[in-house]
């Protein structure tokens, strides 16, 4: 047998409740137009969509609901979505957890979510990238808590789990003219936990000795100017 699928059109939609925003502006976000077929996946990313941009300018905790109304005679669906934005908030503290080596300094330099500042979601979304891109983690995750007491202020928990981030590595080769060549060589992209890279070679033969010595201080500067020494020896 088959079924007949009933399809309805959308009408609308419209934008109500405090938009905060200039209303061309959060139109320009809607991923559904007068007409469109209703699709719950597309009214879906177009609530996130408004959401998202009133979380990166303090609305941590905005919802915005959609809210459809069916004309069964008609075969439509006069969609709005009522938004509410709530209490804009700042960050008053961001702490660390589970950095039991590494040092606060090394992830709070990575941070683009600034305490004192406005929450901004896509901040905290850059955070996390560029903590996760160190190296020194195997997971990090980033959470939001309100502040008892207060109605305008959230504290950023970060939450680590480290890993090594060191390597060892054994090497043995043969020439012709060197006969057997053998290299080792360690490295450490965490060093004591300042975020330091250090490094050190050695390759020996019956024809080549050399050894190197490395180290690089990623953020000399807090604006993330680099200074790297090497020192190298051949015989």
């Amino acid at each position: 047998s088959i079924k007949a699928r009933l399809v309805y059109q959308i009408s609308g939609p419209h934008l109500l409740g405090d938009l905060i925003l200039p209303e061309q502006s959060l139109r320009g976000l809607l991923r559904i137009r007068p007409g469109d077929i209703f699709n719950r996946h597309s009214i879906e990313l177009s609530s996130d969509a408004i959401t998202g941009v009133l979380a990166n300018i303090g609305y941590a905790f905005a919802k915005v609901t959609p809210v459809p109304k069916i004309d069964k005679e008609h075969k439509t669906v006069d969609l709005s979505f009522y938004v509410e934005p709530g209490q804009r908030v700042y960050v008053r503290r961001i702490n660390f957890k589970g950095n039991t080596r590494t040092e606060d300094e090394v992830l709070r330099r990575e941070m683009r979510q600034f305490e004192g500042a406005w929450y901004s979601q896509a901040a905290i979304d850059r955070s996390k990238v560029r903590l996760q891109r160190l190296g020194y983690f195997k997971t990090v995750k980033i959470d939001t808590a309100k502040v008892p007491g207060t109605t305008d202020q959230v504290d950023i928990n970060v939450n680590v789990e480290e890993e090594s981030s060191g390597s060892l590595v054994f090497g043995v080769g043969y020439s012709q003219v060197s006969g057997i060549i053998l290299s080792t060589s360690v490295s450490e992209n965490n060093f004591l936990g300042t975020g330091d890279k250090v490094s050190a070679s050695v390759e020996r033969s019956s024809f080549l000795k050399q050894y190197q010595v490395s180290y690089v201080n990623p953020y000399l500067t807090a604006s993330g100017i680099s200074l790297g020494y090497n020192l190298s020896y051949m015989e």
